[in-house]
């Protein structure tokens, strides 16, 4: 299917890498680089030296594998564990909170569960609020989500079904920086991992307009639809596709693994 005319989808598979800053780097060089830039407008960003410094860490559980959604008003990030399981034997995701204080340091704190097996998020604007995918449990109903920083306790469902049938496990979000549309993937992970129902719809990336309830089906063809970013200018959305890896863990080099 084809995207709405004002946004491109990109395929990086089709398109030749030249940047010099990337293209001389070698296996070793990768190793000990940080951060590899594609595009000369990363620089600016990233300055000529970038540095890694661990902040927080926890040994008990991988506690920060996905969302990392920053709130300037708290200076405090968002975070959403890697699969763990409860003491009952239950998949469980955790939503944590790491807290900068005024002498630089962080603190983690994890916060009431409220959002099925939650993943990808973002900050949505609109709102003030945190916007989280849900990838569901076999008996609740996977979507979006919005957890309001200040009650994480009582989060607002904003979409749990594609015109009556459910959502396989929304993987990651992204909101148009122009018409506030929420774009997200849904592939197939949580059925794969045991925790989800068979899929009843394709991997495919959905575009959500809040104001009108509109839902659509606006790319697909991926083997699992994964993360996902716009273009400064919106006109350009980025997917990756990390079908070389599935959920049980295994591990297909013929399958895609691309952008």
């Amino acid at each position: 299917m084809e995207a709405p005319a004002n946004v491109k989808i990109l395929s990086l598979a089709e398109k030749t890498l030249t940047d010099s800053h990337s293209a001389a780097l070698g296996d070793n060089d990768i190793a000990k680089t940080p951060f590899l830039v594609y595009h000369p407008s990363a620089l600016p960003i990233l300055g000529n030296a970038p540095s890694l410094t661990c902040v927080l860490e926890h040994t008990a559980y991988p506690f920060a594998h996905e969302a990392g959604v920053y709130l300037p008003s708290t200076k405090s990030v968002i975070v959403t564990s890697n699969r763990t399981t409860t003491p009952a034997g239950d998949p469980h995701i955790a939503i944590s909170r790491l807290s900068k204080a005024a002498d630089s340091t962080w603190s983690w704190t994890e916060l009431p569960p409220s959002i099925p097996m939650p993943n990808g998020g973002v900050n949505h604007p609109p709102t003030g609020h945190v916007l989280l995918c849900s990838q569901g449990t076999p008996t609740a109903p996977s979507g979006l989500f919005l957890l309001d920083p200040a009650n994480p306790a009582a989060p607002t469902p904003l979409l749990t079904h594609y015109h009556g049938r459910p959502f396989n496990s929304p993987n990651d979000v992204v909101v148009h920086p122009a018409d506030g549309s929420i774009w997200f993937t849904d592939p197939v992970y949580g059925w794969e991992q045991g925790f989800r129902p068979p899929p009843a719809l394709p991997g495919q990336v959905y575009r959500f307009a809040p104001a009108t309830g509109d839902v659509r089906v606006v790319a697909d063809g991926f083997g699992r639809a994964n993360g996902l970013c716009f273009a400064p200018d919106g006109a350009t959305v980025y997917v990756t596709d990390t079908d070389r890896v599935h959920g049980d863990g295994t591990v297909d080099d013929a399958r895609a693994s691309t952008m």
